[in-house]
């Protein structure tokens, strides 16, 4: 009775397995294909069906992608190397469109055996704009699948489609995939930037007019090779460190380029996100003297020089940049530690102290002042002057506004003025009178 179940049974699973692996691909123009019946084959050898050629976006179920891509086309395509640890994305719509006319165009012809291993895959990811990917694998030139690889024909433009890192000819100019950016770079002899900034972690920018230094920043961002992207940014790079580099041009356009880490951070598509790009040869650009001591920049967040007119002024005097104008005094009224006390200052330790203070960075967004205060009054040799008002990390510039300061420059401040009050005669710190 086993035995003829047993029977049974195998015969139901033969003829259910006959009427599957009919379909209908949506391809135009395609015909319905159906898989042949499996021949018998001698002991000891697997089973082989024929094999019908097939387009290859219906073999991979890709059929509606097909027909839409023209109107609905991924904002971004990226290719990870067969032995590469990394993707690298292009956004334009000319490379994207190029890579799906290709795939559309191949078609598979046959079997070629087991999936290569991940890591001997070349694969070809497509972002949509509602952010899901859709991805395609091969290896030394076969499509893989789970199920195994297969030989393909036609799409060979596919391998002709350039992508940063992976081609030399991409420069760091053209990570930005934008018309204006190319041609900033292009144009540069022709319409030098007035000027270069640099802008830490959001706060001033320090800007210089010198062309050698415009020249120099421009020239090691244009030499620089993309060497790899970064694949796990928030685990091998500092993302809360972030330097920009900003060149102005004389119709007052300007562009940035940011850096977050050692890496430069590029957002061609806001709905991809930010690609992160090490690149090769510009070691020195961190250390560019972007800001000449001498050099006073517009307020945006900058140093306080650019608060008010009056604090320019005596900046200029303290660095001997004003014809016979001088700093002849400061007095410092202050509470620091609970410890409140003030000091009088003159001659050269008055002019270094003013050099000291207006150097200190402010941001350009405003804040609600809290914190203990500090009271400088400068006076010059014309009689005029500024007074600033420090309470906690923050500088008033009118009653009612307040910027924050340099956190770590407030601190030094605090301690330059604690030692002034504690020894007036203290060599290699700033020294002054002391009365009280």
């Amino acid at each position: 009775m086993r035995k003829i179940l047993a029977a049974l049974l195998v015969l139901v699973l033969g003829v259910a397995l006959a009427g599957c692996g009919h379909f209908v691909p949506i391809m135009p123009g395609s015909e319905p294909s159906v898989p042949g019946s499996a021949e018998q084959t001698p002991a000891g050898e697997s089973a082989q069906e024929e094999f019908h050629a097939q387009p290859l976006l219906s073999f991979i179920g890709w059929d509606e992608f097909a027909v839409t891509y023209y109107d609905q086309t991924p904002i971004a395509l990226s290719v990870r190397q067969a032995g590469s640890a990394f993707a690298s994305p292009v956004f334009d719509r000319a490379s994207i469109i190029a890579a799906c006319d290709a795939l559309r165009s191949m078609t598979v012809t046959g079997r070629a055996g087991d999936a290569a291993p991940a890591e001997e895959q070349t694969v070809f990811t497509f972002t949509m704009a509602g952010g899901d990917e859709m991805a395609v694998a091969f290896s030394g030139g076969d499509l893989t699948l789970y199920a195994g690889s297969y030989t393909v024909s036609g799409g060979e433009a596919l391998w002709d489609i350039p992508f940063p890192v992976y081609d030399s000819d991409f420069d760091v100019f053209d990570l930005y995939f934008d018309s204006g950016v190319r041609a900033f770079a292009d144009n540069y002899a022709a319409d030098t930037p007035i000027s270069v900034g640099r802008r830490m972690n959001g706060g001033a920018t320090l800007t210089s007019q010198d062309p050698e230094v415009v020249d120099k920043a421009f020239s090691l961002l244009a030499n620089a090779a993309v060497a790899r992207v970064e694949s796990s940014p928030d685990q091998n790079i500092d993302l809360t460190l972030t330097t920009d580099y900003v060149f102005t041009l004389s119709d007052g356009t300007y562009f940035t380029f940011s850096f977050v880490g050692p890496c430069l951070a590029v957002t061609a598509s806001a709905d991809y996100g930010t690609v992160y790009y090490w690149l090769d040869g510009i070691d020195e650009l961190p250390g560019l003297v972007i800001l000449p001591q001498s050099t006073i920049p517009t307020f945006a967040g900058g140093p306080l020089t650019g608060l008010r007119e009056d604090i320019d002024t005596a900046q200029k005097a303290a660095f001997n940049e004003l014809n016979g104008i001088t700093v002849i005094g400061v007095f410092v009224d202050y509470t620091i530690d609970g410890q409140t006390g003030y000091l009088t200052l003159s001659g050269d330790t008055a002019a270094m102290f003013v050099q000291r203070v207006t150097n200190i960075n402010a941001s350009a967004e405003t804040v609600t002042p809290s914190g203990e205060e500090i009271t400088i009054s400068v006076t010059l040799s014309d009689g005029s002057g500024p007074i600033m008002y420090f309470t906690g990390d923050s500088i008033q510039q009118m009653v009612g506004i307040n910027y924050p300061c340099d956190s770590a420059a407030m601190a030094d401040l605090r301690s330059v003025i604690l030692q002034l009050s504690q020894d007036e005669n203290n060599v290699g710190i700033l020294t002054g009178e002391t009365t009280g």
